[in-house]
């Protein structure tokens, strides 16, 4: 038997069917912006992550240059108390750098160098060079970075 409808029946029908179709289409864009959302975060962390790298790296370089630097002018008699002041300042950069992405023994190492004994300077930086990856893994022993006196 074949029950005939009536208006009404057939529009709460449609109704519900409609409501039903639009509630699992937005189920599933919440779903998507969802996964749009942990791949953006993923991506920020990624970027975030080798932007700390390469300021530490830039760091460590710009030290490592000044000290060099200042070494081979003061071999020739000349200080120059602005170029002591750069080197001062790159080499306490490298410092907070390391300790800000976890080097804590390397930049306490360091720190301790900086602040006491300044002879202690290239094998301190032959290390956290090592300790980066900057440095050849052949060269196991920092005064054999090639940092001169």
């Amino acid at each position: 038997m074949i029950a005939v409808m009536d208006s009404n029946s057939v529009a709460t029908l449609v109704t519900a069917g409609a409501t039903a179709v639009y509630g699992i289409g937005t189920i599933f864009l919440v779903y998507q912006l969802w996964r749009d959302r942990v791949q953006r975060d993923r991506h920020f962390q990624a970027d975030s992550d080798a932007q700390k790298l390469n300021e530490l790296r830039r760091a460590f370089y710009e030290a490592s240059g000044y000290w060099l630097g200042s070494r081979s002018v003061a071999g020739s008699g000349d200080v120059d108390r602005a170029q002591a002041g750069r080197e001062f300042e790159a080499l306490v950069r490298l410092e907070c750098q390391l300790r800000l992405n976890g080097y804590n023994a390397e930049s306490n190492n360091l720190g301790f160098v900086i602040r006491t004994n300044f002879q202690g300077i290239e094998e301190e930086l032959g290390r956290v060079g090592v300790a980066l990856g900057l440095v050849p893994s052949e060269y196991r022993q920092a005064n054999a970075v090639g940092f001169r006196r």
